[in-house]
């Protein structure tokens, strides 16, 4: 008579959508106005332009594997949300070596900015420690 009563749980798929649209959102913004959203934006020639539209469509692309990703695998999800928070640890390593080098300037809502990315490898990494054990515990059930 065990029942465990603690209402509904959001699982690591919802955790890779939710996450997956951090990108979409800083791809299309990289897109539609490159000079606002990305840190050097005022110092950006036609090539550093051109080169922002490539991040664009790539962290775009980056946002719906994620959502593709939490769609159609069962098994194995950890996994993959492991790989994406490593993806986003190393946009904030990008981040820190931008601010330290003197590429980007050191200002504090940059340092906010950064924060979302920090958050979502955070909470990707918290769901994806320990695998969906029920997928597991179902088919063992079915075998017996």
């Amino acid at each position: 008579m065990d029942e465990d009563d603690e209402g509904p749980t959001i699982g690591l798929s919802a955790i890779l959508k939710l996450t997956g649209f951090l990108p979409i959102m800083l791809g299309a913004a990289f897109i539609l106005s490159p000079r606002t959203a990305i840190n050097v934006g005022p110092l950006l020639t036609k090539y550093g332009i051109f080169v922002s539209l490539y991040v664009g469509v790539f962290a775009i692309f980056i946002g719906l594997s994620q959502w593709i990703v939490s769609i159609y695998v069962k098994e194995n999800l950890h996994i993959f949300g492991r790989f994406f928070a490593f993806g986003f640890l190393l946009t904030i390593l990008l981040e820190i070596y931008g601010m330290a080098s003197g590429i980007m300037e050191f200002n504090l809502k940059f340092i906010f900015a950064a924060m979302l990315p920090v958050s979502a490898a955070f909470v990707l990494l918290l769901y994806s420690i320990k695998p969906d054990e029920s997928v597991t515990q179902n088919t063992k059930e079915n075998q017996v």
